[in-house]
């Protein structure tokens, strides 16, 4: 079964995270990256990033983050992004990692957390409710969905 570790826990494959986005991921490397570094350094608060490892190698990971990049603010914390190797896809490993991230929220005294997709149907199938359309500040619209916290 796979394993979900904090980066603060093995803050020595911070660069390792940085190779796979940048390779994997290159299109959100310019908000992935600098979350990177502030999850290892923060006290007790957001951002956190946790790795999804299978016998100990990198397959995905996800950040949970106090702010997304959408025009509404009044909402936290949320899970952004949550990425699977494309090849361990259909594994349920998206609903370890979603459990994990409201466990996370939840521990630290969030009563929900949030996500933005255009994945219909996906989030769904884990207990996600949308709750209404918003917008990207770069103008790229999206659906927002929430779920309860697990304490």
């Amino acid at each position: 079964m796979p394993d979900i570790q904090s980066l603060k826990e093995c803050p020595h494959r911070q660069d390792e995270l940085a190779e796979y986005v940048k390779g994997q991921w290159p299109k959100v490397q310019n908000v992935v990256l600098p979350v990177i570094q502030e999850s290892i350094t923060s006290k007790d608060s957001l951002p956190l990033t946790f790795l999804l490892l299978k016998h100990g190698v990198l397959i995905g990971f996800y950040q949970l983050i106090e702010q997304e990049y959408v025009t509404r603010k009044d909402l936290s914390p949320w899970i952004s992004p949550l990425f699977i190797d494309r090849n361990e896809r259909g594994n349920a490993l998206g609903s370890l990692m979603l459990e994990h991230g409201r466990k996370a929220a939840g521990q630290l005294g969030y009563e929900k957390v949030y996500l933005t997709t255009d994945h219909i149907l996906f989030y769904e199938k884990y207990g996600f409710r949308e709750i209404g359309l918003d917008n990207f500040e770069w103008g790229r619209p999206t659906k927002i969905y929430e779920h309860d916290s697990i304490k």
